[in-house]
């Protein structure tokens, strides 16, 4: 399933930034699988962006005077460090990669629309307003506030928030649910390899089951009565299927539900085809009824097509005693496909 989430300016802090290898790293490669989305808040990106550049401003400097200090003794240790460099900016650069990376969707000041429930909980004493400095908590408070009316006003379930923060963690609201970052990577990675272990079931499969449903639709074009009500006539001498052309999207699946031993997975599948049938046209034909006979009545052809975006429906049977997991094609109704047909 898909969370939304907020990465509190404590997570940034705790696993080093933009470290290679670390957490928030494993955190947007769990974005580019489609597990997760990323959600953030001005004043957050703005505390982000100052511990960050404070942080590696002070390395910065201590590199430059480590090398003064050691050139002063007379050893040249060759650094090629730059006095000019802007760190700053190289600083706010890497936390716009970051942000376009996971496609971080920012709610801005802007989105704002009263300031009185923050107040309200600092002149109360509530959390995120702890011990300590109370105003150091107010970028918590009007973050956690927007995160809460964000939900509201897009009526969306839960946003997921990763935060050392105890403070933040007392905050309560029905949309704001708190994982422990560590262990919620940890079951979001494991989530991953179950994803990863569908996709290649599906892809292992798909040839046989394109194969299966190609089978059942020929088999229903070659009916007739499902062509009476586009040609009018019930007068049908050949059918011939020009074409079909199937795609499973097995690598855009969704999961809609899952039990301790299965997940039930939707896979998109389009379905276009192409049938020629010859008919006898009746339009401009007249009936004798002393004949009992039907005269200029016209040997037609007419190309019956549709294209149409349906979904599958599979099971992934869970590692059980030792089993294997694997996927099974759900039954379906073929002339689903049909549905709008011309």
């Amino acid at each position: 399933m898909k969370d939304i989430i907020f990465i509190d300016t404590s997570i940034f802090i705790s696993e080093h930034y933009f470290k290679k290898n670390n957490r928030l790293n494993l955190l947007t490669q769990l974005h580019d699988a489609g597990l997760v989305d990323f959600i953030s808040t001005e004043i957050t990106i703005s505390e982000i962006q100052k511990h960050f550049i404070n942080d590696i401003q002070k390395l910065y400097s201590s590199i430059i005077n480590s090398s003064n200090e050691i050139s002063e003794k007379g050893i040249d240790i060759s650094l090629n460090i730059d006095s000019e460099l802007d760190i700053q900016q190289l600083g706010i650069n890497a936390l716009k990669r970051f942000l376009q990376r996971t496609e971080t969707y920012v709610i801005q000041y802007s989105e704002i629309t009263s300031v009185e429930p923050v107040f309200n909980r600092y002149f109360q004493q509530d959390p995120p307003f702890g011990g300590g400095k109370k105003k150091n908590e107010f970028p918590d408070a009007f973050a956690l506030y927007m995160l809460e009316e964000y939900c509201n006003h897009k009526k969306l379930p839960r946003i997921i928030v990763l935060s050392n923060d105890k403070d933040m963690h007392e905050y309560e609201s029905t949309h704001i649910e708190y994982k422990d970052y560590k262990q919620y990577v940890t079951e979001k990675s494991a989530e991953k390899e179950i994803l990863s272990n569908i996709t290649l079931l599906l892809q292992n499969e798909k040839d046989e089951n394109l194969a299966t449903i190609k089978e059942d639709l020929e088999e229903v074009l070659y009916d007739e009565g499902i062509y009476y009500n586009v040609l009018m006539s019930t007068d049908i001498n050949d059918i011939e299927i020009d074409a079909i052309d199937l795609d499973l999207d097995t690598d855009n699946f969704s999961i809609i539900n899952q039990t301790d031993d299965y997940y039930f997975i939707e896979v998109p599948i389009r379905i276009s085809f192409i049938v020629d049938i010859e008919y006898i046209d009746y339009t401009y034909a007249t009936y004798d009824r002393e004949d009992n006979q039907w005269y200029n009545e016209e040997l037609s052809h007419y190309k019956a097509h549709n294209d149409k975006s349906l979904t599958l429906l599979f099971t992934y049977h869970k590692t059980n005693n030792g089993q294997q997991p694997y996927i099974v094609m759900e039954d379906y109704d073929i002339e689903d496909a049909l549905i709008g047909m011309e």
